[in-house]
């Protein structure tokens, strides 16, 4: 699974974001939106400049999530990156991913979190 996986998220790996759905913390209902993301092998990371927007915090209370890259639909679990070391790996990640977070990171702009999505089977 996880080599079939992986070559999944390749071909899909360049596109520019996501629609990601997650589940209201009051309602329980879906909510989706486009975000940025990172592949690494079989792994998908999500990076976000506030912390206060409604996807993280629905993922805080409820870290299922589904994952619509192109044709490719994911269900999985999203969970907050915590150390400084995950954060700024994935952070290089985005900056080598898309131009605006690269100028960015001059002016000392930058994602408030990360989130690793464990992709179900």
């Amino acid at each position: 699974m996880t080599h079939a996986l992986a070559e999944r998220l390749a071909a899909v790996a360049s596109r520019s974001t996501l629609r990601l759905t997650t589940f209201g913390r009051k309602t329980g209902k879906p909510h989706t939106v486009p975000v940025w993301f990172m592949v690494e092998g079989s792994t998908v990371f999500l990076g976000t400049l506030k912390l206060k927007r409604d996807w993280p915090r629905n993922v805080k209370h409820n870290p299922s999530v589904k994952l619509e890259i192109g044709d490719l639909r994911l269900t999985g679990r999203a969970h907050r990156l915590t150390s400084a070391a995950q954060l700024e790996r994935v952070v290089g990640m985005m900056r080598q991913k898309y131009w605006a977070a690269w100028i960015g990171s001059w002016f000392g702009l930058g994602p408030e979190g990360a989130f690793r999505v464990e992709i179900e089977p």
